[in-house]
């Protein structure tokens, strides 16, 4: 079982040479019918601070790929947080915050989707030739933009500018003044009131984004992808207010859906890693193998893409239809 965390930024210590740190998932949260939106808010918000905290060792230190996935998946449910509890407690402070939070994430990204491509979608048509001496070069390309990638984001997690960030929304946390208008009745509202309408927004932005999908064109897939991500940690957010048997059985529908639209996305994104992996800069004496193995695995992940996108079809029709937990 995890330790509990504090959400004090880290230290900046180096570590011992016998050091190990683990990946740590997010907790569940403990907000309470009885509490105030301004109070569920500052819960929620440390919450994902110390998800986040608890995940820079693991990757700044032990390097651990799972590190490195909490911890932009903390970055993400922090980055939903600033807004899943509405605009009482988000005044421009909190939109310049979120902004950061964001861009912090997509920074770190280049790193982890070359983990995903390396560890996930790299060996199974690798598997299916048998040929492993076909795909060496490739290989050898991968592991060095891998390499590079991790080292941009060890700098950017050791960085003086993300300790700065943790710290000023650890500060939010604290600060007596929330939202653009301290003395909004909305603070004051009970969460359990507001809960429902706020998670209705987040649903009918994921039923716009989905009305598109029937083309399976790659951005209307990502876009419905990224509005389930966000209805989802907002769903978890308010789970303690409602019975867990309902949540927990919306949830899983949600999840396998976001699960095959995930595995779509990584499928249509083979192409920009591979192109990555071949172009000049990086393959400045192409050989024939190099090419081959690229076309061999981006055939590979364009015929699975069609099986996985008449499956996200299928599980939208019947998501879009279920009744939520809080209605």
């Amino acid at each position: 079982m995890d330790e509990p965390r504090s959400a004090t930024v880290r230290s900046t210590l180096p570590a011992t040479a016998d050091f190990r740190a683990l990946a740590v998932g997010a907790h569940p949260l403990e907000i309470r019918r009885g509490m105030r939106l301004e109070e569920a808010f500052r819960v929620t918000l440390l919450e994902c601070l110390a998800h986040v905290q608890a995940n820079i060792a693991a990757v700044a230190q032990a390097r651990e790929i799972e590190g490195l996935h909490q911890l932009r998946v903390g970055l993400r449910r922090l980055g939903v947080a600033f807004s899943a509890f509405g605009d009482e407690v988000r005044g421009p402070r909190q939109r310049e915050l979120q902004e950061r939070t964001k861009a912090f994430a997509s920074a770190i990204a280049p790193a982890r989707d070359l983990d995903v491509f390396a560890e996930e979608l790299f060996p199974p048509p690798v598997a299916a030739v048998g040929d492993d001496a076909a795909f060496a070069i490739l290989r050898e390309r991968l592991d060095q933009a891998r390499v590079e990638a991790w080292e941009r984001t060890i700098a950017r997690v050791a960085s003086t500018e993300f300790a700065v960030l943790l710290d000023e929304i650890a500060g939010v946390t604290q600060s007596r003044r929330l939202g653009p208008d301290p003395a909004d009745e909305g603070l004051r509202a009970m969460v359990k009131t507001a809960a429902p309408r706020r998670l209705e927004k987040f649903l009918a932005k994921a039923r716009k984004r989905g009305r598109h999908l029937k083309s399976l064109e790659q951005r209307n897939c990502h876009h419905l992808r990224i509005a389930l991500k966000k209805l989802r940690y907002a769903c978890e957010f308010y789970a303690p207010l409602y019975k867990r048997k309902r949540v927990k059985k919306y949830l899983k529908s949600l999840k396998d859906l976001q699960d095959l639209l995930g595995a779509f996305n990584d499928a249509g994104q083979v192409r920009a890693t591979l192109s990555l992996l071949t172009s000049a800069e990086a393959a400045p004496n192409p050989r024939a193998d190099l090419f081959f193995a690229a076309g061999v695995i981006q055939g590979w992940h364009s015929a699975r893409a069609q099986s996985l996108g008449k499956s996200a079809l299928r599980h939208w029709d019947s998501f879009k239809r279920a009744d939520p937990f809080w209605t």
